[in-house]
């Protein structure tokens, strides 16, 4: 059977490295880690090709030659994936969607002839021998949560490599906190399963039989979900890195409490770790129980963010404004943090509720929904705000703007860069590819940018006091390229435009009965 995989498009966001991947020659910054390792579920005598549309074309006569299309998505590659089930439908040919938005919203997926709910681990034997014997059904649902131990090593060979900026891979599925607005509790359950430290090796030796050298996304929403397990593994990888010399370099996501155990980290960076994505979410103590993210109270995150990138992992981080208990200063509180905190990357986003949440189904009973499942990307949400949508809306757009004012960035790497410490052994080798990337880096904003002085003014600052750092420096500024000139092209210019439509109904898409509050700024 031919499968014909397909991994629709993802629309621009602070995500995805639009501006700055020119920088290193490559089309997208992550590989579809979840089809290639559904292609290797599948009977080996399926041929698999794999089109990934953030970079490739998908021309009609590719549709028509599959016996089957295999489609995954997140709730915001909904409109791609949509497009290419309906030219399917046109063209005569067999669709299977699965992924998180499957997963999610499985009623809106009648298009597809099966959807796939739920971890596929255990799913696709059956769906396989169906699809075989010509008799699969519409809808087949996991039945439990699977062993991660037995899910097999991902179709890597499928990727063209020197597209990726990054290539990815999953350690761990779910995680054992509550916060309300989170989907990954929902799908992958609050107790985390781990692979084991041979299938972590087998991985990054297959990425690296693919001739990739560079840096690797542990893609774990709370890679310390499970503290006994990874500190069981991570000995065993970091004698893998420091015996093979691999020359690559890690980084994931885990939760604020990582900053509490200083063996945890150290492990880590001894293992390749050099930078971390956190879940901060507000420096509101009131937003974070409202929210459930208890983990996150009762310590000065803003000295652990510090002390983090002392120990030499470098610290990225989410924020959400619009939680109920959010007034008028939670914009500038934001701010605040932020550069305090020193965070270059600052990913700031609307309160969303994201369907089967405990939050959706909370604010379903309260009559707080907006119809649209996942809002608008630059403007309202889903959720019905207690502050007025036009003050949100003016809020949020200052906040990202002055987050992404060029000085302001450039202060945060400053002070990042003054921070930082470089753990023993971790870093990567530097290749021409990366001499290559900042010189074209350099030359795009050293010359071509509107923000020149601001960047000549950093590097010439770094050169002075930590010229040592200066590799360092030079990749914290090419990433925050695209931070900068997307707030600038796209984001503010969209939320000035939505807030000074609402500035004459201050209290319109605001709770009924909630007090006005007059547009500040």
């Amino acid at each position: 059977m031919r499968i014909l995989l397909v991994n629709p498009e993802f629309p621009n966001s602070y995500w995805s490295g639009k501006y700055s991947l020119p920088f290193s020659r490559r089309k997208s910054l992550l590989p579809p880690l979840g089809l290639i390792t559904i292609a290797a579920m599948l009977p080996r005598d399926w041929e698999c090709r794999l089109v990934d549309l953030n970079q490739d074309s998908l021309p009609d006569a590719d549709l028509k030659n599959a016996d089957l299309v295999m489609l995954t998505g997140m709730l915001v590659q909904r409109p791609s994936l949509h497009e290419v089930l309906a030219r399917c439908r046109r063209l005569g040919v067999k669709t299977v969607v699965g992924g998180p938005y499957a997963t999610a919203l499985p009623q809106e997926l009648e298009g597809a002839d099966h959807v796939v709910v739920g971890e596929a681990e255990e799913i696709m034997a059956d769906l396989t021998r169906d699809l075989a014997a010509g008799t699969a059904g519409h809808l087949y649902r996991e039945k439990g949560k699977p062993d991660v131990a037995r899910s097999p090593l991902p179709r890597y060979d499928l990727l063209k490599v020197e597209s990726y900026h990054q290539l990815s891979l999953q350690y761990s599925r779910g995680c054992p906190f509550s916060c309300e607005f989170c989907d990954i509790i929902v799908m992958y359950g609050q107790k985390p399963r781990t692979k084991t430290a041979g299938q972590v090796i087998r991985e990054l030796e297959a990425i690296q039989s693919i001739g990739f050298r560079g840096d690797v996304f542990f893609v774990d929403d709370n890679f310390i979900g499970n503290k006994r397990a990874v500190k069981e593994m991570l000995p065993e990888l970091a004698e893998w890195r420091n015996r093979t010399r691999a020359p690559l370099e890690f980084y994931t996501e885990a939760s604020m409490n990582i900053a509490d155990d200083t063996r945890l980290v150290n492990m880590m960076t001894h293992a390749g770790f050099t930078a971390v994505f956190i879940g901060i979410e507000s420096p509101s103590p009131e937003a974070l129980r409202e929210t459930r993210k208890l983990q996150n109270l009762k310590r000065n995150m803003v000295e652990q963010v510090h002390s983090l990138k002392e120990k030499g992992l470098d610290v990225w981080a989410g924020f959400i404004l619009g939680f109920d208990c959010d007034g008028p200063d939670s914009f500038d509180n934001m701010i605040r943090f932020v550069q305090d905190a020193a965070i270059p990357y600052a990913m700031v986003g609307m309160l969303s509720a994201l369907p089967n949440t405990p939050l959706y189904k909370r604010l379903e009973k309260e009559g707080r929904l907006r119809p649209d499942t996942v809002g608008d990307q630059f403007g309202l949400s889903n959720v019905i705000t207690k502050l007025p949508a036009s003050q949100m809306v003016a809020g949020y757009s200052r906040v990202l703007e002055t987050l992404y004012q060029p000085e302001n960035f450039f202060q945060r790497c400053r002070e990042n860069i003054t921070r930082w410490k470089a753990a023993p052994g971790s870093r990567r080798p530097i290749f021409g590819k990366d001499l290559l990337s900042a010189l074209r880096a350099m030359r795009g904003q050293g010359i071509a940018s509107p923000y020149r002085k601001a960047y000549w003014k950093f590097l010439g600052w770094v050169l002075k006091n930590y010229p040592e750092k200066i590799g360092k420096a030079l990749a914290t500024a090419a990433a925050g390229h695209h931070y900068i000139t997307y707030t600038r092209k796209v984001v503010v210019p969209d939320l000035k435009k939505k807030a000074a439509s609402m500035a004459a109904v201050p209290q319109a898409a605001s709770i009924a009965g909630a007090e006005p509050v007059v547009l500040s700024g």
